[in-house]
């Protein structure tokens, strides 16, 4: 099984990468899936390319069960999006990798902000977790992956959420 999600944002494509982009954004959603934010970095101008750098920290007790028996205290995870310019209709696209740096996980995905009108956007996410770890790695493949889908659809509530409180 693979990462998808397709969700309707109530807001425009412009207003999600200005709070994707912003560290307040960033902080408050980290702390929504009971990790740390400990670094944050924004290369490049929105109106064009540019690449969204986090790295996070959580306790390993936040994942999977079964990822707990071979994962152990704290986790620290690196996210890289690098996002395109925008196409003529402001639509966008971001590829994004996910390193966990004490295990060999890693997740790649694609994320479109497909433009539906001045205030709506379709967030598609497609993507995979890979994990390489022998025995037990298709297993915690399996159980990541509903992990995952569920950050995809807290992140896309509370940028709408942020959006309408900043609004």
């Amino acid at each position: 099984m693979a990462l998808e999600s397709e969700l309707v944002i109530p807001h425009s494509a412009q207003d999600i990468i200005e709070a994707y982009a912003d560290r307040d954004f960033n902080e408050h959603l980290s702390k929504k899936v009971g990790a740390s934010l400990r670094s944050f970095e924004v290369v490049g101008p929105l109106d064009g390319p540019f690449e969204i750098v986090t790295e996070q920290s959580m306790s390993a007790e936040k994942l999977p069960d079964i990822a707990k028996k071979v994962i152990k205290g704290e986790v620290t995870v690196h996210v890289t999006h690098s996002w395109g310019a925008p196409d003529a209709a402001g639509s966008r696209r971001a590829d994004t990798a996910v390193k966990i740096a004490s295990a060999p996980v890693t997740a790649q995905a694609a994320q479109n902000l497909h433009v539906r009108g001045a205030e709506e956007t379709l967030s598609t996410v497609r993507g995979e977790v890979n994990v390489n770890i022998p025995i037990v790695g298709k297993k915690i493949k399996t159980a990541a992956e509903p992990y995952m889908r569920k950050f995809v659809d807290l992140q896309a509530r509370e940028v709408s959420a942020w959006i309408s409180r900043r609004g």
